[in-house]
């Protein structure tokens, strides 16, 4: 029996984003030999009402498929009538960083009824499911965890030396969530370069300033291009209040790079025990953790040993191998009463 066909759909992407398209560009390639899938980006840019619904109507003319909305772009499901429906939700911090009536509206078309019309949801962490389940009440179950997968470019750093007097410390992301005003509080007093990868806006460039920060700022790097910040760094600082999964934590442990990271969120759970886990709503908790990193070789050593095992956890096989199960017990089940 032949499998049904597939079509992933994208956003059209602004300038500088992805990393989404990244993974499924990986996923399609690795599924290609054993499913039809297609790849299709959306018409219009996600910027105003106009062109969401112009998104949404091209949809309709894709029947019996499976559509798979890849991330960002939620509301565009809400399109595929004729299908077999996934969503995938990446995190939800666009939701915690606006209020009022534009937040109803993130949560209704972004949330509420695209989560009601899915088939089937994947999330890429078990705190992203909980957190989509404190917004919509949906069947657990309708709710599956799919990690990211790691590129098979981050691999061990050979001869790696530590900078114990002025360590580099890679920061990877400038978004609200990444908590670049804390950090830079933070390691005021401790004598190291900041590595941020990410556009910087000017207040972050301000505030880095007022506390005499050291900081290089690169962005549009090549995966090759980060893979060797990665290896002439000697920490990762990744301290966010939020996110969805995380990779550079894990991209950080393949690579032998010690890790300090947020214990909340998804963090913990990517992490594992492979990263000193800090309060990141806590200036002081943050200076500790990376004073201690770097005075402390042992844990050093430790935490890169557990690193690379964890890394194992996000493999690319294993990832696309719940994918292609997921797809093949959609097509198989009837369909009628799954929109609960």
């Amino acid at each position: 029996m032949r499998k049904k066909p597939v079509v992933l759909v994208y956003r059209k992407a602004f300038p500088h984003v992805f990393s989404i398209e990244f993974i499924f560009d990986q996923l399609k390639t690795s599924l290609q030999t054993s499913r039809s899938i297609d790849k299709y980006i959306l018409p219009k840019f996600s910027n105003s009402i106009l062109n969401r619904v112009f998104n949404i109507f091209s949809l309709l003319s894709f029947q019996n498929k499976i559509v798979h909305i890849t991330g960002d772009v939620h509301y565009a499901i809400l399109g595929a009538w004729f299908s077999r429906r996934v969503l995938t939700i990446h995190d939800l911090a666009f939701l915690h960083q606006n209020k009022g009536i534009k937040r109803s509206i993130l949560k209704w078309f972004w949330i509420i009824l695209p989560v009601k019309f899915a088939h089937r949801v994947t999330v890429i962490s078990e705190a992203t499911k909980a957190d989509v389940l404190k917004q919509v009440k949906v069947n657990p179950q309708k709710i599956r965890v799919i990690p990211d997968f790691i590129s098979d470019r981050f691999q061990p750093i050979p001869a790696r030396t530590f900078n114990w007097e002025k360590p580099n410390l890679l920061q990877i992301g400038t978004a609200f969530n990444k908590n670049i005003n804390r950090l830079a509080t933070a390691i005021s007093e401790i004598p190291c370069t900041l590595t941020i990868v990410a556009e910087l806006d000017q207040k972050t460039k301000q505030t880095l300033n007022q506390f005499n920060i050291q900081y290089i700022n690169k962005i549009d790097l090549t995966e090759d291009e980060l893979y060797h910040e990665y290896a002439n760094a000697d920490l990762l600082t990744f301290v966010s209040t939020i996110e969805g999964f995380g990779m550079p934590i894990v991209e950080a442990n393949a690579c032998g790079l010690p890790v300090i990271t947020a214990n909340c969120s998804s963090m913990p759970e990517v992490a594992g025990n492979a990263a000193l886990l800090v309060d990141p709503f806590d200036i002081q908790s943050i200076k500790n953790g990376i004073v201690k990193l770097i005075e402390d070789e042992n844990l050093r050593n430790s935490l890169v040993k557990k690193g690379f095992e964890n890394a194992k956890r996000f493999s690319k096989a294993k990832v696309v191998a719940q994918y292609e199960l997921l797809y093949q017990e959609l097509e198989n089940e009837n369909l009628t009463n799954q929109r609960k």
